[in-house]
């Protein structure tokens, strides 16, 4: 396997389009077992030593939580803290983790990343990334949590979270939804009917503007009839202790939009109130931003990013799925998704990597317009 893995990454004269494909075919061909023998016998840390990266792999997570936290948080995006841990450790010792802040004053000032270079991130403020920065910290590491600042425990429910809970809660076998001159009906019948529910009105809310989202979360609300649910974000003291631990706090917005569906004045409000709500709070320059969103929809474009731009923000992280270096926008730096097998994320990195090269400013600009 280690022979087959070195011969397809070997420079050769083939075309990137074609390396990627070989790539991805040696995606679907390793198995479990196999990514596990890279990894304890050597071969990863091989791949690292023959061929370092010169680029940077900026670590996206969410919840580090086990099945308990499904009800407030997409099972895809939970990593639990058993393996968390694990990623943590090998993370320590195998790589150089700089802050995300010193990463992107390098990229801006043309200066060289340390071989095989990580940051770690978070989106969306979860209450669990309290013990992850603890973890974090054990291990002398630092990363940057991305904050729905409006959201907090004590704030406005965080609507990715809530629309789980209210979903889980209709007693009704469907629930029908008036959305502008229209109105839909979801069936509720079954646990896959619910967990359909769900995706069915995320795509709905981010496709249409700020007020639509509020209006679908009202009747859902009448529909579930269960007052106020528990909140599963972070509080402000707690995001103080892990200012205290060394971790950067940077934004997300204040409500978790999808800023180029919003109204431009909303986009504007959520990316500028954000920033300046959580710097309040906290007594301290927030300088990071991570784009709210992602998948198959369009979360970004070039005027979203120059409003973050405008708005006195550094650098901006999005959900593209590759490395990051100098060729990257630093206002739409591309980051990995990370997985919960630790064998499956450090494949990502070290073999996956030569698939996923930063794509050129100019083409970066281009997928961003409209």
């Amino acid at each position: 396997m280690f022979g087959q893995v070195l011969a397809i990454l070997r420079p050769t004269r083939l075309s990137m389009s074609i390396r990627a494909a070989k790539l991805q075919t040696l995606r679907a061909r390793t198995a479990p077992v196999a990514k596990t023998a890279l990894l304890h016998f050597g071969g990863y840390a091989a791949v690292r030593r023959l061929l370092p990266s010169h680029d940077v792999a900026i670590l996206r997570y969410h919840a580090i939580c086990g099945p308990e936290g499904h009800s407030y948080a997409d099972p895809a995006i939970c990593v639990s803290p058993q393996a968390f841990q694990e990623h943590v450790a090998y993370i320590a010792a195998s790589y150089a983790v700089l802050p995300l802040q010193e990463i992107t004053t390098r990229l801006r000032d043309s200066r060289p990343l340390p071989r095989n270079c990580v940051a770690i991130t978070f989106d969306d403020g979860y209450a669990d990334n309290l013990a992850a920065a603890r973890t974090l910290s054990r291990y002398g590491l630092t990363a940057t949590f991305y904050i729905t600042a409006g959201c907090m425990a004590d704030g406005d429910p965080f609507w990715p979270s809530e629309l789980r809970g209210l979903i889980q809660a209709i007693p009704s076998p469907f629930v029908r939804l008036s959305i502008d001159r229209g109105a839909v009906e979801i069936p509720l019948q079954t646990i896959a009917e619910r967990r359909k529910a769900v995706n069915t009105i995320t795509k709905l809310i981010k496709a249409n503007p700020i007020r639509v989202r509020e209006a679908l979360r009202q009747q859902l609300r009448d529909a579930a009839d269960v007052g106020s649910l528990p909140s599963p974000m972070l509080r402000w003291s707690e995001i103080a202790e892990m200012q205290r631990l060394g971790m950067t706090i940077g934004s997300h917005t204040l409500t978790h939009p999808n800023l180029p569906n919003a109204w431009p004045s909303d986009a504007s409000r959520e990316i500028y109130g954000s920033k300046m709500l959580l710097e309040r709070e906290l007594d301290a320059p927030v300088t990071m931003f991570s784009y709210p969103n992602g998948g198959a929809e369009r979360y970004m474009t070039s005027d979203i990013a120059r409003l973050v731009k405008e708005a006195g923000f550094e650098a901006a992280t999005t959900s593209r799925n590759a490395f990051a270096g100098p060729r990257s926008d630093l206002f739409a730096l591309e980051r990995i998704q990370v997985a919960e097998r630790l064998e499956d994320l450090v494949f990502a990195l070290e073999i996956e990597r030569f698939a996923f090269r930063p794509a050129p400013r100019a083409a970066e600009e281009r997928r961003m317009t409209p």
